[in-house]
C-alpha cells in the first residue's frame, strides 16, 4: 500500500521560528581551553562549497577559525518543529527527502513529539487500510525474529518495579489505554532481535525514544548494564559489546531467501534495508542465495 501524502492534517506546530528541515553541525570549538559550542548550517555548507568559497567559521568566543575538516566531522542536529528543541538526528524517525521539504531526511517532528502529541491525535484518523498495513509489518518483523506468544506486560512492570529502568521515574501500570511507559527491545528490533515477557525493558516514554535502535552500551552506563544483564537474562558481555545481528533471524533468512522476499514483497523499502543491514555486519548479500530477484528491490 503506498504511503499517504505527507501532510499537516494536526494543526500542531510550534511557533514557525526554526527551520525543521534544515541540518545543523554542532560541535565545540577547536581550539585547546575554548568551550564556545557552535552549529553550523547544512545548507550555507552546501552554498559555500557551490561557490568555491572556504568553508571555515570563527568562535564568537575566542576568535579560532574551525576548518572545513573539524565542521564536517561534527554530529549532525536538526529542530524539531513542534518543541523547536536542537536535538540530534537520532531523535528523529527517518523520511524519504522531497526536494527541499525533508532534506534532513528525517521527520519534522521529534520522536517523543511524534509519540505524545502528533500520533494521539492522528491514529483516530489512520484509514483501517493504515491500521492493517502497520499491523502487518509489526507481524512480518515478529516472524524473522522469531518472537513468540503474547508478551506479559504486568510481569514486565513488575520485574523493574514499576519504575523507568533508565531514568528511576516511577511508573502507573495501565492493562489498556494510553500508556505513559514502554516495553522496550533491549536488543533493537533494527537487529531483527525479538521482543518478549523475559528480555523486555521498561521504560518511560521519554527515555525509550531517546534509546531508540541504539545497542544496550551506547545508552546505559556500566553499572546499569550489570542490572540489565540481571533483569533480562541476556548476558552481560552482549548488552556491553558492540551490536550484533539476531543469529537466528540471519539463518532463518538466509535459509530460504525466496521465502523472505515473498512474505516482504509489499514492502521493498524494508527488503533493502535488512538487505544492506546484513550486508553491513555479515558481508552476506542475500540476493546470492535467490533464485529470482525483481528489478524494483535492485534499484
Amino acid at each position: 500500500m503506498p504511503r499517504r501524502e505527507t501532510r499537516n492534517i494536526t494543526g500542531i506546530r510550534g511557533t514557525g521560528a526554526v527551520d525543521a528541515n534544515a541540518v545543523w553541525r554542532v560541535f565545540e570549538c577547536y581550539s585547546p581551553g575554548c568551550d564556545q559550542l557552535m552549529k553550523v548550517s547544512e545548507d550555507w555548507i552546501e552554498e559555500q562549497r557551490a561557490a568555491g568559497a572556504q568553508i571555515a567559521v570563527g568562535c564568537s568566543k575566542c576568535g579560532f577559525q574551525n576548518a572545513a575538516e573539524i565542521i564536517e566531522r561534527a554530529a549532525r542536529w536538526k529542530y524539531c518543529r513542534v518543541c523547536e528543541w536542537l536535538q540530534p538526528l537520532d531523535n528523529f524517525h527517518k523520511h524519504k527527502p522531497r526536494g527541499r521539504s525533508f532534506r534532513s531526511g528525517h521527520q519534522l517532528e521529534c520522536r517523543f513529539c511524534k509519540n505524545t502529541r502528533i500520533n494521539p491525535d492522528l491514529n483516530p484518523k489512520r484509514t483501517s487500510d493504515q491500521h492493517r498495513e502497520a499491523a502487518q509489518r509489526r507481524r512480518l518483523y515478529s516472524l524473522i525474529s522469531g518472537e513468540e506468544g503474547k508478551i506479559d506486560s504486568h510481569a514486565v512492570f513488575e520485574r523493574f518495579g514499576g519504575k523507568c529502568f533508565s531514568c528511576g521515574k516511577p511508573l502507573i501500570y495501565k492493562a489498556r489505554g494510553a500508556k505513559g511507559y514502554d516495553l522496550d527491545h533491549t536488543l533493537p528490533a533494527k537487529y531483527l532481535w525479538p521482543l518478549n515477557t523475559a528480555n523486555a525493558t521498561l521504560l518511560c516514554g521519554e527515555c525509550n525514544n531517546a534509546k531508540h535502535d541504539k545497542w544496550p552500551a551506547e545508552f546505559y552506563k556500566p553499572e546499569q548494564l550489570k542490572a540489565l544483564a540481571r533483569l533480562t537474562s541476556i548476558e552481560y558481555d552482549v548488552l556491553n559489546g558492540p551490536p550484533t545481528l539476531n543469529p537466528k533471524a540471519l539463518e532463518a533468512i538466509l535459509a530460504n531467501v525466496d521465502r523472505f522476499i515473498e512474505q516482504w514483497i509489499a514492502y521493498p523499502d524494508d527488503i533493502k534495508k535488512i538487505r544492506q543491514l546484513i550486508q553491513e555486519m555479515n558481508g552476506t548479500d542475500i540476493f546470492a542465495g535467490a533464485s529470482t530477484v525483481p528489478n524494483f528491490l535492485k534499484e
